[in-house]
């Protein structure tokens, strides 16, 4: 906030020097029968060899940990395409994507355009780093593609009701091209997740900018209203990379525990009469 490299205590990850730990937070939302993710993670294959990160594990391993198989999750609204958010897809084969016609467009700019600088080529060591257009590599695209190609996604032009009372919102430049919300309804009242449009619920709270780095900042604002206004303020706003995640000072994320290679999981809210996952 407003992104990693202004973080006191970060450093480039190429230099093999200490960071602190920044969580990827993925929402698992049981919908009556169906069980639905946004945002899908990242696969650790490639990125390990970049960064040496280690807090890893795969995110179908991650939610039988709360009692779902990878075969139950019927749908997947990611909030834009990066590799850190659309990054373990191809470990739902019957989920349906959902994913802004915006946000292929952006990316299929990104990807033709020919400057090296602003492109979105994010294969090579200490991937794109800072050129605005990153974050795309082969291995997501692959995946994001294919559920397009094979008939497993729903291209959405703005809002669109996902389920009853489960409601996308386009927030176009909030952080990527196609950047999408969701609104959930549930016990506590209703959730906004935002991927990196939200990228720090502190930003949310204090009115700063997250990322940069692809972002119209107007937008992004325009993202954290949309949030004060569904909810009725910025509790129930819910963050991609807020650093005070687990902790008893991010109230969503405080009642949790920690799973596989020191994941962690969190149970936000139950409905009525769900029982609770936490071991």
């Amino acid at each position: 906030m407003p992104d990693r490299t202004f973080v006191p205590g970060s450093t480039d990850p190429m230099n093999n020097v200490n960071m602190i730990d920044i969580p990827v937070n993925v929402g698992v939302i049981k919908c009556g029968k169906e069980v639905m993710l946004y945002d899908s993670g990242w696969n650790q294959t490639d990125y390990h060899k970049m960064t040496g990160t280690e807090h890893w594990s795969p995110l179908s391993k991650q939610i039988e940990q709360i009692g779902f198989k990878a075969s139950q999750v019927s749908k997947i609204v990611i909030g834009h395409g990066h590799w850190d958010h659309a990054g373990s897809l191809d470990e739902f084969p019957n989920a349906v994507l959902y994913v802004q016609r915006e946000e292929l467009k952006g990316i299929e700019w990104a990807l033709n355009y020919p400057n090296p600088h602003i492109s979105a080529v994010n294969d090579s060591p200490g991937g794109c780093m800072r050129t605005p257009a990153c974050g795309y590599p082969v291995k997501t695209l692959n995946a994001i593609y294919g559920k397009v190609l094979s008939g497993k996604a729903m291209i959405v032009d703005g809002e669109y009701e996902v389920l009853p009372g489960v409601k996308i919102h386009p927030a176009f430049r909030a952080h990527t091209a196609g950047s999408q919300l969701l609104e959930v309804p549930t016990a506590i009242g209703k959730l906004v997740f935002g991927s990196d449009a939200y990228s720090s619920w502190e930003g949310i709270r204090d009115w700063m900018i997250a990322n940069p780095q692809q972002t119209d900042t107007v937008q992004q604002f325009l993202a954290y209203e949309k949030c004060y206004k569904i909810t009725g303020g910025y509790q129930n706003c819910v963050a991609a990379h807020e650093p005070l995640s687990y902790s008893d000072k991010y109230p969503l994320t405080k009642n949790f525990w920690n799973g596989p290679n020191d994941s962690r999981l969190a149970e936000v809210t139950l409905a009525p009469g769900e029982r609770t996952r936490k071991p």
